[in-house]
């Protein structure tokens, strides 16, 4: 399997996970009458027990100058001290993805959405059950029994999802989440097209900018005599519309549109202390129309860069740029179309000529 058959796989398996979500979720409202806690609570007794004799059998020992290694004692006994600490401390961290979570995941796979397409099937089922979308538990364990290792054990109805180490999720939250959003340029985008009214029409007389949607003249595209192409087309109850043709090439090859799409599209790499979530970006947005696909959790080279560059301003053309536009009020069908009034002028002129 190529990576992008891999990559359209776990976006597959992550959707089929976000419908379980929306079928348990609609299963609350004909069941009221039952206990709708999707997550059970977890036993800190279960994880502690052990360590409090461990701790006191310690504290003895030192007391009694037993301990066959003090400083290790001591250092061990501290240990399990602070350990509250840190689960106090995860817990906050998981509450703050979670919370970053449920915002994002309504708009998976979408800019400003969780990466469908790079999020392990398993983190994506994990942070729905976190949320309380999905239902399932979390316990704690200390791996080896060693309270230096402690890990969550994330369950849905099905199973064993992920296991979580505590000090691992500590760190990582210093500086990102527990999964990777897409970032959200389509303001940046509107912003290019509304500072560059050279390219981007214009309502005219507006109080404030406003784009029409359409391009200027210059970016319109012209038949062998300089004059606008214009295609009439049946906008059904016997109307027919005028629409222009967009030159998107004379706009792609235009000094303001690879000056300003390779900042914001620059933008996108330099902003993340990772490749991730540009990564998430050409995965979800750009290869809807490139079809160029990058693997996730790697570091990008000068050259892939230079290639997400190029494929953005290919992006932004294909689907930021319409390929036409309607010019003027639509008319009736059998009203005279602009080809047939000029050649009803130049047959009256010739009449005329005919009778002088």
């Amino acid at each position: 399997m190529g990576l992008k058959e891999k990559l359209l796989e776990n976006k597959r398996l992550n959707e089929e996970n976000q419908y379980k979500v929306s079928e348990q979720q609609s299963e609350m409202s004909y069941q009221l009458g039952y206990d709708d806690s999707k997550q059970e609570s977890i036993d800190y007794a279960a994880l502690y027990d052990p360590f409090v004799k461990t701790y006191s059998d310690i504290q003895l020992a030192l007391q009694n100058n037993t301990s066959d290694n003090p400083a290790y004692a001591r250092k061990y006994a501290d240990d399990i001290v602070s350990s509250v600490d840190i689960i106090r401390l995860s817990l906050e961290n998981i509450a703050s993805n979670v919370e970053a979570w449920t915002e994002v995941v309504q708009k998976a796979g979408l800019m400003g959405g969780v990466d469908l397409m790079g999020t392990p099937q398993s983190r994506y089922k994990c942070m729905n059950v976190l949320s309380g979308n999905l239902k399932g538990k979390m316990d704690i364990v200390a791996e080896d029994n060693n309270i230096n290792k402690l890990v969550f054990n994330v369950y849905d109805d099905e199973g064993f999802v992920e296991k979580i180490y505590l000090n691992k999720l500590n760190t990582l939250s210093e500086n990102q989440d527990m999964f990777v959003s897409i970032p959200d340029v389509s303001e940046d985008n509107n912003n290019f097209k509304m500072t560059n009214p050279e390219i981007f029409e214009q309502e005219e007389k507006a109080e404030v900018p406003v784009l029409t949607g359409g391009v200027t003249e210059t970016y319109r595209k012209k038949d062998s005599k300089g004059q606008v192409e214009l295609k009439a087309e049946d906008i059904g109850d016997n109307m027919l519309q005028d629409f222009y043709m967009v030159d998107k090439e004379l706009i792609g090859n235009s000094l303001p549109f690879n000056i300003e799409l390779n900042k914001i599209s620059a933008g996108i790499l330099g902003s993340y202390q990772s490749s991730d979530q540009a990564i998430a970006f050409n995965n979800n947005i750009l290869a809807e129309v490139t079809g160029y696909y990058l693997k996730p959790a790697t570091a990008l080279n000068d050259k892939e860069k230079q290639k997400f560059q190029e494929n953005y301003k290919k992006w932004f053309l294909e689907t930021e740029i319409g390929n036409k536009f309607p010019l003027g009020e639509p008319k009736p069908k059998n009203a005279p179309q602009p080809e047939q009034e000029k050649v009803v002028e130049e047959q009256e002129v010739s009449v005329e000529e005919t009778h002088n």
